[in-house]
Parts: structure tokens; C-alpha cells; sequence
């Protein structure tokens, strides 16, 4: 077995030296026969540096060192084409990749398992052992990595996806109402539809659930397409249906959002409350002055503490947002944000507040390049 050990040979491309792969091969007896330090366009680097790998029984490909000029497709291209011509293992390092990611859904639908993608360093470490250990990472390891092909089939000339999620839910229905009218529930609702509508493989519509007939000022707006036979206006890119008569119309679309705005919730007779509160997610909007107050406490009083509803408040003052946020005690608090201001409803605002209230709803394949942390609950400093 030591024999075997000692000649074992591995070259890795990497944009950076990486002294954990090198401290492990050297305690291994893995020889490490050149490394490639620089940023490579694949195919020409087969061609050059990489035409004979006979002897090779590692080959190590850090993604940073060739993704910015070689595109996904001629990185699976080149792939595949080292695993016909030499029997060597692959491994791929890809930290900051998720599953998700369409370049390792690819890579890992070629029957390579040994992935690294931790950022951590002591994980990391941990991940690129196992994958050069005798075994190897298994099926079972990167399973984690595996796309639906039909989602790759979409994504075919994508290099790095910024906005593309995958749903989790085949359909999700999400009720938007105001504490009293004028509030904003109906900005908020659109401005929600607008933010899912722009995502990658996802449709959602915008349905006005209640009597005041907001958009129907939109049927005369040039730039508006209106379908009297659907009861639907499209505009800045958004599906909205004025109050349907006939639900089962609009659900033969097959969107994967339906949000519905259910105006004021002073106006709903009982069973519109029902009809609100049966919603996947539901999002209140309200204000915090005095006098706005009374019909908050009348809203806690309808919905109790729901686990699928969040606040959220317009027109707060800086100075007042964290006591008002305490002031709601240990449960609401932790499920309440402050709304930007938003001037016009079809241009998406909140959007981290999005992000995080729909984390149920959707898988976000961003992940090589959002890297900033948000906490919508926490102040702003």
C-alpha cells in the first residue's frame, strides 16, 4: 500500500497557491508534479500545458482559475473530454458554490462526485481531504448539487446565474392586506409582483382582491394591454387582474405566484378575513401613529400570532423604528420591517425584505456572486 502511495501524482490549477492541499498530499505520498498558478482560458490550457496527462492520478481544477474566460459549456466540454482520454479523478473546487449553481449541476450530471465548495477553512480542509482520500466523495456526498435537466436546458447560455430561482412549491398564494385604507397594501402588492415576475423561471399575477378598482386607471394607459375577455391589464411587465369574477380563469395561466391585495382590512366581511387568512403567506401593512394604532391592535386581534404573516409600516420615522419595534413584543417584533420609501409601485423596493420572507417559496441559485449578507429585522447603523 505504501508503495502505491508514493506514486501517486497530482497537478492542480488554482488562481492562488493552496497550502492545505499541499500539506495533505505530501503527508500522503501524493507527488505533486507541477501547479498552475493564474487565471486560464481550459481549452487553450489542454492544448498547451495539459496534452498529455497519462501519468496523472489527481487532477485538481479550482473553478476562480478558469471560469472568467472559459465558458460553462467549454469547461463541460473539456471536462468530458479529459475523462475520455485518461483515467484520472477530477476534483473540483468551487468555494462559495451552492447546489443550485447550474455549472456544478452540470459537472456533477458527469458523474463527478468530488466537489469542494466549503468557505470555512477548517471545513474546507475537511472536504478536499475526503475528496482525495482512497474512496473519494460519494453520490450520496454531492447529491446536494444535482439540477433538474430541464432547468439547465434554460439556463443553457447563462455563465453565472444573478437572479434565477427555482420554485419549491408548485404554487403559492400570498394575501397582502392594510391595517385601513390608504396604507399601501396595494403598492406593496404590486411592488411584490413586480420583484417575482423579473426572477428567472418564475410567473406571478397580481389579482385586486377587493372593491376599489386601483388599477382599472391603467386600461387607458398607452403602454397598458388590456384583455377585456380575461379582465387583465399588462404593464411594466406584470400580469394584474381586475376583481375576478371567475377564479378558475386565471389559475388556468399556471402561475407560481398568485398575490392577492386585499385592500383595507376594516372593509372585508368575514369571509374575505377567512379568504386572507388562508393564504400561504400574508403580509399587513400598517402605519404606527396614534391614530393609526387602534386598527393594528384590531388586525392582532384578527390574525393572533400567525407564523406565515409579517408587518410591515409605512411612513416611520428613523427615531422611532427600534422603540415601536420593541414596543410589539418578542414575537412580532422578530417579523417586522420598515418599508422604503416606494414612489412607484413597478420598480422593485424591498427587495431583501422579499428575499427573505420567500426563502420558503423558492431555492436561490445566486451564489457565486451575492455574497453580502441582510438582516431585514436588525437597525440599519
Amino acid at each position: 500500500m505504501e508503495e502505491i502511495k508514493r506514486y501517486k501524482k497530482y497537478i492542480y490549477i488554482s488562481k492562488k497557491v493552496i497550502p492545505e492541499l499541499e500539506e495533505y498530499c505530501m503527508k500522503n505520498n501524493i507527488t505533486l508534479v507541477t501547479r498552475f498558478i493564474n487565471e486560464y482560458n481550459l481549452e487553450k490550457f489542454m492544448q498547451t500545458e495539459l496534452r498529455n496527462l497519462n501519468s496523472i492520478d489527481y487532477l485538481i481544477i479550482d473553478l476562480q482559475a478558469i471560469e472568467n474566460l472559459t465558458s460553462d459549456d467549454e469547461i463541460i466540454s473539456k471536462i468530458t473530454l479529459i475523462r475520455k482520454m485518461y483515467n484520472l479523478r477530477i476534483i473540483v473546487i468551487a468555494q462559495g458554490y451552492k447546489h443550485g449553481n447550474i455549472l456544478l449541476g452540470k459537472i456533477f450530471n458527469l458523474g463527478i462526485y468530488n466537489i469542494v465548495t466549503e468557505i470555512d477553512d477548517i471545513k474546507f480542509k475537511e472536504e478536499l481531504e475526503k475528496a482525495l482520500s482512497i474512496e473519494g466523495m460519494s453520490f450520496g456526498n454531492s447529491i446536494k448539487y444535482k439540477i433538474d435537466n430541464q432547468i439547465i436546458a434554460v439556463n443553457q447560455t447563462t455563465k453565472l446565474i444573478k437572479e434565477n430561482y427555482i420554485r419549491v412549491k408548485q404554487t403559492v398564494n400570498i394575501g397582502v392586506v392594510g391595517t385601513e385604507k390608504h396604507i399601501g397594501a396595494t403598492t406593496m402588492a404590486i411592488n411584490l409582483t413586480k420583484y417575482l415576475s423579473e426572477l428567472t423561471n418564475i410567473k406571478a399575477c397580481y389579482i385586486e382582491n377587493n372593491n376599489h378598482n386601483s388599477i382599472g386607471n391603467l386600461i387607458e394607459n398607452k403602454e397598458a394591454l388590456y384583455s377585456e375577455n380575461m379582465n387583465r391589464i399588462t404593464y411594466k411587465g406584470i400580469d394584474m387582474f381586475l376583481k375576478p369574477k371567475n377564479m378558475s380563469d386565471i389559475l388556468a395561466n399556471n402561475y407560481n405566484f398568485y398575490i392577492y391585495d386585499y385592500g383595507a382590512l376594516n372593509e372585508l366581511t368575514e369571509e374575505e378575513k377567512m379568504s386572507f387568512l388562508t393564504r400561504d403567506l400574508k403580509i399587513v401593512v400598517s402605519g404606527n401613529k396614534i391614530w393609526e394604532i387602534p386598527n393594528l391592535i384590531n388586525c392582532f386581534q384578527i390574525i393572533g400570532e400567525d407564523t406565515s404573516t409579517y408587518l410591515v409600516f409605512n411612513f416611520a420615522k428613523e427615531s422611532e423604528k427600534e422603540n415601536f419595534r420593541i414596543s410589539l413584543g418578542n414575537y412580532w417584533k422578530e417579523r417586522t420591517t420598515f418599508s422604503e420609501y416606494i414612489t412607484d409601485p413597478f420598480i422593485v423596493g424591498n427587495k431583501y425584505f422579499f428575499e427573505t420572507i420567500l426563502k420558503p417559496y423558492l431555492i436561490n441559485t445566486d451564489v457565486t456572486e451575492k455574497k453580502r449578507k441582510f438582516n431585514f429585522f436588525k437597525k440599519k447603523r
